[in-house]
């Protein structure tokens, strides 16, 4: 069984040894003090006080876990004083005597506190990647310092809980180690403040709110991109930091809506209704209930024409984002199945590999065929058996079947017709290793001679096609309305 762990790190700053009991001292500079109290130990140890570091080590060697390290994080910057005078008083300011005085103390048990192993209590000084002495007042330097320290740690620890105290140190100091902690541990970082007042730590949520923002815009573009299975992956895993300051419920509600995304776009149109059950319109006070709603409708007893929309929204929304190839999928999808319904409307009867009617079946019966009169251009004539169904034979059946209602879809035809070239250029890429271009879409729909602003035509014609067999336009899309309401739900978590 892993060992649970905990790892504390500490700002030091000038206030981490209390003043009072060395009342001797306190004209000294940050460093004479620490060399005085170092070189009579044994004078000054017993008057040692941490009230910053003593309480915070106090809260956490009461949290489960064994602490495993103690960091105490100080400033050096050489030496030698500056002959600046204003430098060689921020030189004077710096910790790292202060932090050696505490690391003793800590190893002694001084102020009450347990006696902690010397090999566990750590000294950092700020410093460049190149070992030399950093401006505790950089915030920039100071961060990167952090950002080279940190993951160290982590890989030593990768388990660990992590107590990051901000309270002693520079404001630089504060700021890096907040920023890098978050960085590295995320929801694992518990930023600590010791208030002089309270004997308890103030255990801070800035972690959570440093991590949320980002994490949220990453969800957002995952959204915006329809990579909701991406999104949905984030929130899962970082759900404390996405949710912190949501509206009660709205973290399920979002991972719900991004399930529901997740299969929609893939078509998986019973997932997508699967996503949505088991009550969860009643979270937030019911505030979503008629957008959940409105998506499960959509989804959950959706006749031919519906279906036909998905994949034309989904084509759309292939196309918007780049993925040409998984694009021309959805084109030949569509145009197969824009067929498939204009035979549908006109009496066809397909059948299953059992001989079972189903619409949705890859053969015809041959006998159904004979009976409305209908011969493949290419069957032979001795031929017998139920027919495979393919582009060809659909287009050739709607031809047929409209003739004899006295229909004129020639225009259809057509219009359906022109998605040929970019069929094609579907089954060619399958049988190949090259990749599909807006260029190649271009040519593919509108002849050799067009350019790629040819390729921007190509979704209008199909939703004209949609409009031509349905009777109605295919309507807003679902992801942008999916979209919307996610954008919704995180944007709740950055009100006031």
């Amino acid at each position: 069984m892993t060992r649970t762990v905990k790892l504390l790190f500490c700002n030091v700053g000038s206030s981490d040894l209390d003043r009072a009991p060395l009342e001797e001292l306190n004209r000294l500079n940050e460093r004479e003090r620490a060399r005085r109290i170092l070189a009579a130990w044994e004078t000054y140890a017993p008057r040692l006080r941490l009230p910053i570091i003593g309480k915070a080590l106090r809260y956490v060697l009461n949290q489960p876990g064994d602490l495993a390290r103690l960091v105490l994080i100080a400033s050096d910057q050489g030496d030698t004083p500056p002959d600046d005078p204003y430098l060689a008083e921020l030189w004077g300011k710096d910790t790292c005597g202060t932090a050696q005085v505490i690391r003793r103390a800590l190893a002694a048990g001084c102020d009450g506190l347990p006696v902690l192993a010397a090999e566990r209590i750590e000294v950092w000084t700020i410093a460049d990647r190149h070992g030399r002495e950093r401006d505790p007042s950089d915030y920039d330097g100071v961060r990167r310092f952090f950002e080279r320290r940190l993951p160290d740690m982590a890989r030593a620890f990768p388990t660990a809980t992590v107590y990051l105290e901000v309270t002693g140190g520079t404001p630089a100091m504060t700021t890096g180690l907040l920023v890098a902690g978050s960085d590295v541990w995320g929801a694992r970082a518990i930023a600590l403040y010791i208030h002089p007042r309270y004997a308890l730590p103030q255990t801070l949520n800035t972690t959570a709110r440093l991590l949320a923002a980002p994490l949220r815009a990453a969800l957002r573009a995952n959204a915006s991109t329809f990579d909701y299975d991406a999104a949905l992956r984030l929130l899962r895993d970082h759900r404390s930091a996405i949710a912190d300051r949501l509206i009660p419920g709205a973290d399920q509600v979002l991972e719900a809506v991004l399930d529901h995304a997740r299969c929609r776009f893939n078509f998986d149109l019973r997932g997508a209704r699967r996503a949505l059950e088991g009550g969860v319109d009643r979270l937030g006070d019911g505030r979503w209930r008629a957008d959940l709603i409105a998506l499960y409708e959509a989804v959950s007893a959706p006749d031919r024409a519906a279906r036909l929309a998905e994949v034309y929204h989904g084509a759309a929304a292939r196309y918007a984002v780049g993925a040409y190839g998984d694009f021309l999928a959805q084109v030949s999808r569509f145009q197969e199945n824009a067929w498939r319904l204009l035979c549908l409307e006109r009496g066809a009867q397909f059948i299953d590999r059992f001989g079972q009617p189903n619409d949705d079946g890859f053969r015809v019966s041959r006998a159904w065929e004979e009976s409305v009169e209908f011969r493949f251009r290419y069957d032979s004539p001795g031929e017998s058996g139920d027919r495979p169904v393919n582009r060809s034979r659909l287009r050739a059946l709607a031809r047929h079947l409209a003739q004899r209602r006295g229909e004129d879809i020639r225009l259809l035809v057509d219009a359906l017709d022109r998605l040929n070239g970019l069929a094609d250029l579907r089954n060619e890429v399958v049988h190949t290793l090259e990749g599909v271009a807006r260029g190649d879409l271009a040519r593919a729909f509108a002849g050799s001679a067009g350019d790629e602003r040819d390729a921007d035509c190509i979704v209008p014609h199909m939703a004209d096609i949609y409009a031509a067999i349905v009777g109605r336009p295919p309507g807003a899309s679902p992801y942008a309305t999916i979209n919307t309401l996610i954008e919704t739900l995180v944007r709740e978590a950055e009100q006031p």
